[in-house]
């Protein structure tokens, strides 16, 4: 009955937790509920309750990266609150054009710029490939160089 009910559960559990849970409640109750033949309605597996998200994920063809990427006009604060969300370690750096055209169209944000245009690049290695393309970039919280 003891190798069911785990079969069972395992089926049905979609995650390690919920496993290592059964274990930890078939080690502490085990031996009272077997011996007297009753199974305890916590072993019994259950419905997997809907969890909700605090921030939903949003579509991919949306967020503003993706929107700037295919040539729209997006404000800059909105790419840099989306790095810092997405990615709270990673320095963000401010970068401008410093040449009479800069930039890569063959690399996001697939786009030239012009002398003075601004422009946001995520971590330093982004930060120096686009210093090599004609920018001049500082790190927004610090103030330091790539």
């Amino acid at each position: 009955m003891f190798k069911k009910i785990m079969q069972r559960w395992e089926r049905v559990s979609t995650g390690r937790l919920q496993y290592w849970r059964c274990l930890f409640g078939v080690g502490l109750f085990a031996v009272g509920a077997f011996s007297v033949g009753v199974v305890p309605v916590f072993m019994l597996p259950v419905a997997q309750a809907q969890t909700t998200r605090l921030n939903p994920a949003r579509d991919p063809q949306q967020v503003p990266t993706a929107r700037y990427g295919r040539g729209e006009s997006v404000d800059l604060s909105l790419i840099v609150e989306e790095w810092r969300d997405r990615y709270p370690a990673i320095s963000v750096y401010t970068c401008s054009c410093n040449a009479d055209t800069c930039g890569d169209s063959a690399v996001w944000p697939f786009r030239d710029f012009t002398r003075y245009q601004p422009f946001v690049a995520l971590g330093a290695f982004n930060a120096t490939n686009n210093e090599d393309n004609g920018f001049n970039c500082f790190d927004m919280e610090t103030g330091e160089r790539p």
